[in-house]
């Protein structure tokens, strides 16, 4: 696509980037677009096998280029409209081979991409004030376009396949590239980290999970009213206010054991206590469609107190102890006692999400991280660093400098990571370009004008009707 073409948008191109939540600004037409007469809504800019793309769509993409300090013009419009014409047509080919998303992975992403914007904006409530509406109505609005995203990556890697490249190819993808068009690295870093969580000693889980019993006791026996302890003692605060009513919403947008609990009751029926990652929950059932239901909720957590965070903080402290005296790999202890899911796979390793690499651009690290590793030489690890989520977990963080570089031209030995994915990138980018052509020749599409006039990288304007 034009959009993938240039060599730092190759870097990049580990994977189709996710859309964001945000909310995009609509107020003025995107380049192209001549500016309408009166209140401008909506409209359709193309058509794919009627696959419809919105002007809101493109709106809000170029919205967030411009948050980004992307320079917005007509080339950039023309390069965001082929990626949701060539999404498209990944979607309709899924159609046609009956690949369908699956729908435990799409509520996992719903909720690491919720718990993602819950930290940037400072919390649940926060959030929803954002939104306007409760976590559960937000997953609701975006499980089709989350399912779309999984689906569109499910169906580019059946494209690409699983491309790999020799040492010797990414040599040669290096040499073809003009000197005076090798990029400038900007000054980064690579780091490792292990996260211990504070955890609820037995003795408080079993306090709150005998605390919710005694509340569903009492509802059952008619003593006190689902509502009211609801709104009075839950503590999820996007449903509490409304007696712990959580709308109608399909299987999928809460986590599996909510569901399976809510997919069990008949209606009005309050269930046993039961536990979720969020804490002890009761449920009552209103209405339930086919796997769309409609419940009320009661929610305590287990919450670590100070002796909890402090033993946290002491066995991250003992660990890093014998790392430091050569006792212990600081890998194994990332493999074996870390508690963050995502880099105890990777040796502790942080990934940049949106290249897929270990490679920082100082630029992109949040300020606490940067802090603490501006002061570490390579191999340095750092002190215990306290952190919480709110609203969720807390605990302590080791980092560990693995490399720091100083901005610099592109240098195939230093940069060797990076300039294999751009081969990779290279490869999958051919293979996608013969994929589009292929699949255009028997399928219709449409493109309104002004955006027909765009020089896109395929012909998807004058493309016969099949």
């Amino acid at each position: 696509m034009s959009s993938f073409r240039s060599l730092p948008a190759l870097l990049a191109m580990a994977a189709l980037p996710f859309a964001s939540l945000q909310v995009a600004a609509q107020d003025a037409p995107a380049p192209l677009q001549p500016a309408p007469q009166g209140t401008y809504i909506d409209g359709v800019v193309a058509n794919v096998a009627g696959r419809i793309i919105l002007y809101s769509e493109l709106a809000s993409r170029m919205e967030q280029a411009r948050q980004q300090g992307v320079p917005v013009n007509d080339s950039l419009a023309c390069s965001e409209l082929e990626d949701l014409l060539y999404q498209q047509l990944l979607l309709e080919q899924a159609r046609i081979d009956s690949v369908k998303a699956d729908q435990v992975q799409v509520g996992a992403e719903l909720d690491r991409r919720i718990s993602y914007f819950e930290q940037q904006i400072g919390g649940r409530d926060k959030l929803e004030k954002f939104y306007g509406k409760s976590i559960t109505e937000i997953k609701a609005d975006f499980r089709d376009q989350v399912s779309d995203q999984l689906l569109v990556q499910q169906m580019q890697q059946k494209v690409t396949g699983d491309v790999r490249v020799t040492p010797k190819e990414v040599e040669r993808f290096f040499k073809d590239i003009p000197k005076d068009s090798l990029p400038f690295i900007n000054a980064g870093v690579e780091f490792a980290k292990v996260t211990l969580f504070a955890k609820p000693t037995e003795e408080e889980d079993r306090r709150v999970k005998l605390k919710l019993e005694s509340y569903r006791d009492a509802i059952v026996k008619g003593e006190k009213d689902f509502c009211t302890v609801a709104v009075l003692y839950s503590e999820d605060p996007g449903s509490a206010a409304q007696c712990g009513e959580l709308g109608m919403v399909p299987q999928g947008v809460m986590v599996p054991e909510f569901d399976a609990v809510a997919l069990g009751l008949k209606d009005g029926e309050i269930s046993p206590v039961f536990k979720t990652k969020y804490g002890y929950h009761i449920m009552e059932m209103i209405d339930r469609k086919g796997e769309r239901y409609n419940a009320r909720h009661i929610l305590l957590s287990p919450k670590p107190n100070a002796g909890d965070k402090q033993s946290a903080k002491d066995r991250l402290d003992s660990l890093m102890t014998l790392v430091r005296d050569g006792k212990i790999e600081f890998t194994k202890v990332a493999t074996e006692d870390n508690d963050d899911e995502d880099t105890k796979g990777t040796n502790g390793v942080v990934i940049e999400p949106n290249a897929n690499s270990p490679h920082w651009a100082i630029g992109d690290l949040d300020q606490k991280t940067f802090l603490v590793l501006d002061k570490l030489a390579v191999g340095q690890i750092s002190e215990p660093q306290y952190f919480e989520v709110p609203g969720g977990d807390m605990g302590y963080q080791v980092y560990r400098l693995l490399k720091r570089t100083e901005p610099h031209r592109m240098d195939l030995v230093t940069d060797y990571p990076l300039v294999q994915q751009a081969a990779e990138a290279k490869v999958r980018q051919n293979a996608i370009d013969v994929w589009v052509r292929e699949k255009l020749s028997g399928t219709y599409v449409h493109i309104v004008e002004p955006y027909a006039s765009c020089t896109f990288e395929h012909p998807w304007v004058g493309v016969p009707k099949p």
